[in-house]
């Protein structure tokens, strides 16, 4: 973030940064210091998990973005949004069990 020099150096939030990426056969995976998890996948879609897992960003093809707390996806049809969603679950969990090998 650009300070123009009236911030607050306390206010300021740290910057968010990767802390782990990961390429497989339909996206990229990314873990920010935030929490968030970004999936990009490669149909030029993308997936963004709040930190506390409570909502969810979807973006579509046309770049139109919308977002959904995690009850509403369970209980409504958001077919896209849940196939991706499911994707991205499977690699996290993947990627937590070879954590703790």
């Amino acid at each position: 973030r650009l300070s123009n020099g009236t911030d607050d150096v306390n206010t300021l939030s740290p910057m968010v940064f990767m802390k782990k990426w990961i390429k497989t056969k339909h996206a990229m995976l990314f873990r920010l210091s935030n929490g968030t998890v970004q999936v990009l996948f490669y149909d030029m879609t993308e997936v963004l998990i709040s930190s506390e897992g409570n909502l969810i960003t979807y973006v579509d093809k046309e770049k139109n973005r919308f977002v959904h707390s995690i009850a509403e996806i369970a209980n409504k049809q958001h077919g896209d949004v849940s196939r991706r969603l499911k994707y991205a679950k499977e690699i996290l969990s993947q990627l937590i069990s070879a954590s703790k090998r």
